[in-house]
């Protein structure tokens, strides 16, 4: 009788699993989770990236946690849950955490002033008085100040400076360029001076606080801001394209930033750590409150605050299928990552490429955030805005203002180029170099919402320093007259036809010059000078070409002294120099008998050197030194 009941419950019990390892949902789930896989391995291959490592959380369990391709194509070694990726920016994500912690424990307030918690890092701030710059405009990129310059990205001493250090290494970038809490612009040295405050605040080393209060109560155990030892033996290869990069490692000045590594492992407790908001077990790191915190912006004047609400305390929002993620994405030379989550699904994602594309993260994140969100009940966006009609007129050209480098500030002002119009109450802008247009509807108070998204995505608002401007996707432009924006594409066209008629005239006359009969000298020169001064931008383009194989040589040749930054230092000035003399040597030499259809050409291109030398000139460009 026993053995019979136990046969039937035997049979009951391996027949319900077998159903349910069946059932259409959890063959659905398993064929979806399969289908992604092949997708990531498809853009990995597609793209050819070495190598990834990612983690999926869904209802807190981990769906996914596995590595794909090679850490190191040249050893064959493949990435598993132990091999370390550098993450970049995700980096920030514990200086806000650490900040909130030491606001919450009473040591400070994210309203407290920073000349005030450390008067001994100087920052010229010419808004101080009326605006001076706090800690939450550190961490929210809103203090004025620039993110590094090439001279710091340059920075690769193995050797580690202390934070202090760091931050007097390049005083010149500690200068508001505009009224803290008016705008958005990136920081990484913002962030780190933050970092610095928890120094100074709990008498601990950053590193050394951020592993006593978060690391080890999480359960991270190999995380590290340094090229540790345990980096050294299972760090995954930097690569571009498939190949690697010039050094095996980048030691970045401001590390709190952006200096941090992190296996499969470690990262997934990290993740369960912000989708949990704080909680590890039955311990309470940070207070909910405080992660909720994290995920606003409360520095910018309240008039920007409702439009930038995606840009949250060093996180940002992203939306797939109208649900939001948050958290941070970040980028090293060599390395692309991501972490997302969603506490109120307790889902997230982690995503960590040794390449340096980033549209691999991009795709890969968007891929996973589809898959976690499809199931999910959809959620159905209501019109939060009425449209009106457009009560003031915004028409006209356009250029963005908000520039990273002076290095490509002179080609993105003419690549940004927009023009707006209205046509009845629908407003369009376009890029003047593209065929593609945006569309918007007017809602009141100078606002568009786009015609794509449904949220406010172009406003016009007053800046203190640039004046009246208008934000397209985050984007800060201001008008400039008709005759500026046309003469910002004649410059940019110009900069392909004119070199290339120039090269043709110079062998044509370098040709008559060899087989005349009789030879003209100051001809040739008339037509060779023109020749001559574009050589300079040649050997630029040789000297990048040969000495610039990955992103990470633009740091360190750049913000160096190297062959390639003094070349470009050198021949910048060298083409002014000639762009000014060849002009002055042809009208000289006016009434030179040669050709006039020879003699105007050259004029006229050694009138648009001329054009390019100031053009370039007022972008900073001529005499450059990347390195300062």
């Amino acid at each position: 009788m026993y053995k019979v009941l136990f046969v039937t419950l035997m049979f009951l019990f391996f027949g319900y699993s077998y159903n349910l390892a069946n059932s259409p949902e959890l063959k659905k789930d398993t064929t979806a989770l399969n289908e992604l896989q092949n997708s990531i391995q498809q853009v990995l291959t597609k793209t050819n990236t070495p190598g990834a490592g990612i983690v999926i959380i869904s209802d807190n369990e981990i769906i996914l946690s596995r590595g794909f391709g090679k850490a190191d194509i040249e050893k064959d070694i493949d990435v598993d849950e132990n091999t370390m990726f550098r993450l970049g920016s995700i980096s920030k994500l514990f200086v806000g955490l650490a900040i909130l912690k030491l606001q919450e424990e009473g040591q400070l307030s994210l309203k407290d002033t920073v000349s005030k918690l450390i008067p001994d890092i100087e920052i010229d701030n010419p808004w101080r008085d009326s605006h001076p710059i706090r800690i939450e405009n550190l961490l929210e990129h809103t203090s004025g100040l620039d993110d590094w310059s090439l001279a710091e990205l340059g920075y690769n001493n193995p050797k580690p400076l202390t934070l202090k250090e760091s931050l007097e290494y390049y005083p010149k970038a500690r200068v508001a360029k505009y009224v803290p809490g008016t705008r958005i612009k990136y920081s990484n040295l913002g962030v780190s001076i933050a970092a610095y405050i928890v120094e100074r605040v709990s008498g601990l080393r950053y590193e050394d606080y951020i592993e006593k209060n978060f690391f080890k109560p999480i359960g991270i155990e190999d995380m590290t801001f340094l090229n540790s030892d345990r980096f050294k033996a299972t760090g995954a290869k930097a690569y571009d394209n498939g190949v690697p990069l010039s050094i095996d490692y980048l030691n970045l000045i401001y590390r709190p930033s952006a200096a941090l590594n992190g296996s499969l492992n470690d990262v997934t407790k990290a993740l369960r750590f912000f989708i949990n908001r704080g909680k590890i077990d039955t311990m309470q790191l940070i207070s909910d409150s405080s992660f909720l915190r994290m995920e606003k912006n409360e520095s910018l004047f309240a008039s920007l605050s409702e439009i930038f609400n995606s840009s949250g305390f060093v996180n940002y929002a992203t939306s797939c299928n109208g649900y939001v993620y948050r958290g941070h994405g970040g980028s090293v030379p060599g390395y692309k990552s991501n972490l997302c989550y969603m506490p109120e699904y307790n889902l997230g994602f982690a995503v960590m490429v040794n390449s340096d594309n980033e549209d691999v993260e991009s795709s890969i994140s968007r891929l996973i955030m589809r898959y976690q969100t499809e199931n999910l009940p959809k959620k159905i966006v209501e019109d939060r805005y009425t449209t009106g009609k457009i009560t003031n007129d915004i028409s006209g050209y356009y250029i963005d203002v908000n520039y990273k480098f002076t290095l490509v500030k002179s080609i993105k002002k003419i690549k940004s180029l927009s023009k707006i119009w209205s046509t009845g109450d629908t407003l369009y802008t376009k890029k003047m170099l593209e065929q593609y247009k945006n569309e918007y509807h007017p809602i009141g108070d100078n606002r568009f919402i786009s015609d794509r998204s449904g949220g406010i995505a172009l406003f016009q608002i007053d800046d203190p320093v640039q004046g009246t401007v208008v934000y397209e996707n985050g984007n800060m432009m201001k008008r400039v007259s008709s005759v500026y924006a046309y003469f910002l594409l004649v410059v940019f066209w110009a900069l392909f036809i004119i070199p290339v008629t120039i090269v043709i005239f110079a062998i044509i006359r370098l040709l008559i010059y060899l087989i005349g009969k009789k030879r003209n000298s100051t001809a040739l020169w008339i037509n060779t000078l023109p020749l001559i001064t574009i050589l300079f931008f040649v050997i630029i383009a040789i000297a990048f070409s040969l000495g610039i194989q990955s992103n990470i040589d633009y740091f360190l040749q750049l913000g160096n002294i190297s062959v390639v930054s003094l070349l470009l230092f050198i021949c910048t000035l060298g083409f002014a120099i000639f762009s000014i003399y060849t002009l002055y040597y042809i009208i000289k030499n006016s009434r030179v008998k040669m050709s006039r259809f020879f003699y105007y050409h050259a004029l006229l291109a050694s009138l648009f050197n001329l054009i390019f030398t100031i053009y370039f000139l007022s972008n900073g460009l001529i005499g450059i030194m990347t390195w300062i």
